[in-house]
C-alpha cells in the first residue's frame, strides 16, 4: 500500500521561466499562495520569473519589494542557491544517506532553514530511520507553522510509529492549512483504515479523489479499504480505476488478486497475480499471495514452490515461511510443516499466528504438551486470540481434560461471542461428558449462527435416540455439503437397518466398499442378527447396564480419566480399573506412546478400586486370587496386546451372563487389526464364539456375550 510523500521543493531546480506556462494573472496568484503556504523562496522565484517576462510589471515589483522586506532579516538562514542545489541533487538522484548527511551539516548551519529539516525528514524516512524522519519534521512545523506539507510529512511518520492518534492531528492541521491537500485526505483514510475505521477512511479517499480525480494510489487505498467492508465488487472497481489511470501500478494488481481470491475466482486471481510479477518479476508478497490462490484451488504441490520462490527473493519473509507451513500440514508432512513454522517465529517472534499453526500440527502429531504451550504462547502475544483459544480446547479435549475444555472454549465465546465453530467444539465436550442436553444447545446455538454448518448437523447425529432422528440430522448434514463422506456412507447404514438395502449395495460395489465405514457396516449386516443401534456411548451403556446382573461389580480396562467408570458406578457401586495411568505403553498407529496419559493422576471415585501398572505386569497377581463375577467389562485399551492380554487374564470373571464393551472396535482405519481382532483370537484360542448385543457407529463401541464358556 503506497503513501504519498510530498515532493520536496523540486521547483528550485526547474529552469523554464513559469509565466511561459501560466497566464500573468495566474502567475500573479501562485506567487502570493506561496507566501501565505509559507514559502518565501518559491514566491520570489515566480516573482523573477514573472519580471524576466514583463520587467515593468508593477505587481510582481511590489510583491517581490514586500518579500524581500519581509525576509530581510532572515537572509542569513537560508543556504546559498548552490548548496540547495546540491542537497536537492543529492535526494532527487536516491542518494538518501549523502543527502541525510549533507542536510545535517546544513542545518547545523543554517538551523531555520525549514526546507532543509524538510529534506533532511524525507531523506531519513526515506533510509527507514522513522524517529528522526519525524523529529526532523516536527522541526519544519515548529519553523512553519502554516506549512501544510510539513504536518501531511509529519503525519506519514508518526502513522509508521505506530502513533495513529497523533498522525491523524498531523493530517487534521495539515487540512485546516490546505482543505485541497489531497495527498493528506489519502493519508488520514490509511491512517484510519489502520484503527479499522473503514467508513471514514472510505471518506477521506472520496475527498482525495474528488480533488485529485486521477490520484490512482487514493483508489487503490479505497479499493483496500472496500475489500475490509466485504464489499468486494466495489473494490475490484476501484482497484481497476487505479491501474486504468496507472497500467504499471504492481501493487494494484497484487490487492485485486486477493479480491478476486476472496470471491473463489480463483484463476482471475492468479491471472492478476501473473500480471503483477510480469511488472515486477521479484515481488515476494505476490507469489505468497499465488501460493495462497493455487491452495485454495488444492493445489498444493504447485503453491509449495510459489512460496518457495517469495523466500528465494525475501530471505526474512516470515508469512511465506508460515503459509508453507500451513500447505505441508495439510499434506500430512507435520515435521516438515513445524520446521517451517519454527522458521517463521525465528524471523517474527511476535509471530503469534505461527505459534498457533505450529501448535495445530503439534496437537496432529498427539505431541500435546508442546501444542498447548505454543497455544499459551501465542496468547501471550495477543491475548484475543479467539482461534487460539478453541485450538487449546480441542487439544485438552484429546487429553481428556474436560472442565478446562469448556473454560477455554468459554474463553474463546467471550472474544468472539459469534463463534461458530467453538460452540460446535463445546457441543462434543459436553457430549464427552454425558451431557446431552447441554450438548444439544449449543449445537444449536451453532447452527442458528451458521445454518448451514454440515460439521454440526453429523455432530448432532450421535445425540439422536433412535435411527429416524439420526437419520433426519444426517440428511441435513449433507443438504449443508453433499460431500460429506462419513455422512454419506453412514447414511446407507441406518437405511440399511430400516430395511432400504439400496444405497448401501450400490455404495459396496464401488470403490467406497474398502472404506473402514464400510468395512464396519459389512461386518455388521454379516451377522446373523442385526444388534440394537445406538447413537453415543452412555446410551449404549446404560443400554448394557439394563441388561446386566446389577449385583456383581464391574470391571474396566483402560480408565484414564475415568469418565466411563464413573458413569458405571452409579449402578454397580464396586469397580476395579487397571491402567498404568502413563498413557498407552506403545505406538497405536498415529498416536504415539503415552497418549492418554493421565499424568500420573489415578481417580477418587467411591466404590472404585485402582490397580496401577502395565497389565502383563498387574494381571497376574490381581486375577491369582478369586474374584467375582463381573457384570460388565469395559475394554478401553485400544491396543490389541493390551486388549488381548485383559481378556484372556479376566477369563475367570467371565460368563454366560458378563458383557463385554469394546471402546475402539470399529470404524477406525484399522480396526481389524485391534480389539476386534484380540476378541477373534480370544475366542479361537478358547473354543468360544459371541453375540453380538449392540454397537454405535458414531462412537465405535461394541457390546457382546461370550458364548461356550
Amino acid at each position: 500500500m503506497e503513501k504519498d510523500m510530498q515532493e520536496v521543493y523540486t521547483s528550485y531546480k526547474s529552469k523554464s521561466n513559469i509565466s511561459n506556462n501560466l497566464n500573468l494573472d495566474n502567475a500573479i496568484w501562485l506567487a502570493k499562495n506561496k507566501v501565505k503556504k509559507g514559502l518565501p523562496e518559491e514566491a520570489e522565484f515566480i516573482y523573477k520569473n514573472i519580471l524576466d517576462k514583463f520587467p515593468q510589471n508593477k505587481r510582481a515589483q511590489k510583491g517581490i519589494a514586500s518579500l524581500r522586506q519581509s525576509i530581510k532579516g532572515n537572509a542569513d538562514q537560508n543556504p546559498p542557491q548552490k548548496d540547495f542545489d546540491q542537497l536537492l541533487d543529492f535526494y532527487s538522484q536516491g542518494q538518501l544517506a549523502k543527502a541525510a548527511n549533507f542536510a545535517r551539516a546544513l542545518t547545523n548551519k543554517y538551523p531555520k532553514a525549514f526546507i532543509v529539516w524538510n529534506i533532511l525528514g524525507a531523506a531519513n524516512n526515506g533510509l527507514g530511520q522513522v524517529c528522526q524522519a519525524s523529529e526532523a519534521f516536527k522541526k519544519v512545523v515548529e519553523l512553519n507553522p502554516t506549512y501544510a506539507d510539513g504536518y501531511n510529512n509529519l503525519g506519514v511518520t508518526l502513522k509508521d510509529q505506530g502513533k495513529l492518534k497523533d498522525s491523524i492531528k498531523a493530517f487534521e492541521k495539515a487540512l485546516s492549512l490546505n482543505p485541497s491537500h489531497a495527498e493528506a485526505h489519502n493519508n488520514m483514510g490509511f491512517t484510519l483504515q489502520s484503527q479499522n475505521n473503514l467508513e471514514d477512511s472510505i471518506k477521506s479517499y472520496n475527498k482525495a479523489i474528488e480533488i485529485k480525480p486521477d490520484y490512482a494510489e487514493a483508489h487503490n487505498n479505497m479499493g483496500i479499504a472496500l475489500q475490509g467492508q466485504g464489499k468486494l465488487e466495489e473494490a475490484i472497481a476501484s482497484f481497476n480505476k487505479a491501474v486504468s489511470l496507472k497500467p504499471d501500478y504492481v501493487e494494484v494488481y497484487n490487492n485485486m488478486g486477493i479480491a478476486l481470491q476472496d470471491q473463489g475466482k480463483h484463476e482471475e486471481a492468479i491471472a492478476s497475480f501473473n500480471k503483477a510479477v510480469s511488472l515486477k518479476p521479484d515481488y515476494a508478497e505476490v507469489y505468497n499471495n499465488m501460493g495462497n490462490a493455487l491452495r485454495n484451488k488444492g493445489n498444493l504441490d504447485k503453491a509449495i514452490d510459489f512460496f518457495k520462490k517469495a523466500v528465494s527473493f525475501k530471505s526474512d519473509y516470515a508469512d511465506a515461511y508460515n503459509n508453507m507451513g500451513n500447505i505441508l500440514m495439510d499434506q500430512g508432512k507435520l515435521a516438515e510443516s513445524i520446521a517451517s513454522f519454527k522458521k517463521a517465529i525465528s524471523l517474527k517472534p511476535d509471530y503469534a499466528e505461527a505459534y498457533n499453526n505450529m501448535g495445530v500440527a503439534l496437537k496432529d502429531q498427539f505431541e500435546l504438551d508442546m501444542a498447548i504451550d505454543a497455544y499459551n504462547k501465542a496468547l501471550v502475544l495477543k491475548p484475543d486470540f479467539a482461534e487460539v483459544y478453541n485450538n487449546m480446547g480441542i487439544a485438552l479435549l484429546d487429553q481428556g481434560k474436560l472442565d478446562k475444555v469448556i473454560e477455554a472454549y468459554n474463553k474463546a465465546l467471550l472474544l468472539k461471542p459469534d463463534y461458530a465453530e467453538v460452540y460446535n467444539n463445546m457441543g462434543i465436550a459436553f457430549l464427552e461428558q454425558g451431557k446431552l442436553d447441554e450438548a444439544i444447545k449449543v449445537y444449536n446455538k451453532a447452527l442458528s449462527l451458521n445454518p448451514y454448518y454440515a460439521e454440526c448437523f453429523w455432530n448432532l447425529s450421535g445425540t439422536a435416540e433412535n435411527i429416524s432422528e439420526a437419520k433426519s440430522f444426517i440428511e441435513d448434514c449433507l443438504k449443508a455439503n453433499q460431500d460429506h463422506l462419513d455422512a454419506k456412507l453412514t447414511l446407507s447404514a441406518l437405511k440399511f437397518y430400516q430395511g432400504d438395502k439400496v444405497e448401501y449395495n450400490a455404495l459396496a460395489q464401488t470403490s467406497f466398499k474398502d472404506h473402514p465405514f464400510m468395512r464396519s457396516f459389512k461386518w455388521i449386516f454379516d451377522l446373523p442378527k442385526l444388534p440394537e443401534l445406538y447413537f453415543n456411548r452412555w446410551a449404549l451403556f446404560d443400554r448394557i447396564v439394563s441388561l446386566s446382573k446389577k449385583d456383581r461389580p464391574f470391571y474396566e480396562f483402560g480408565v484414564w480419566r475415568g469418565n466411563a467408570f464413573k458413569h458405571l458406578i452409579k449402578t454397580f457401586k464396586k469397580g476395579y480399573g487397571f491402567d498404568t495411568f502413563e498413557g498407552i505403553p506403545e505406538d497405536w498407529h498415529n498416536e504415539k506412546r503415552d497418549t492418554y496419559s493421565s499424568d500420573g493422576k489415578i481417580p477418587e471415585i467411591e466404590g472404585g478400586e485402582f490397580i496401577v501398572g502395565k497389565f502383563e505386569h498387574t494381571l497376574p497377581e490381581f486375577f491369582n486370587k478369586s474374584r467375582s463375577m463381573a457384570s460388565v467389562i469395559n475394554f478401553d485399551a485400544d491396543l490389541y496386546s493390551s486388549t488381548l492380554c485383559a481378556l484372556n487374564y479376566s477369563q475367570s470373571v467371565i460368563d454366560q451372563h458378563t458383557i463385554l464393551i469394546f471402546d475402539e472396535f470399529l470404524i477406525n482405519e484399522n480396526w481389524e487389526q485391534d480389539e476386534y481382532k484380540a476378541l477373534e483370537d480370544f475366542c479361537c484360542e478358547n473354543d468360544l464364539s459371541y453375540e453380538v448385543l449392540a454397537i454405535s457407529f458414531f462412537t465405535k463401541q461394541v457390546a457382546v456375550r461370550i458364548i461356550g464358556l
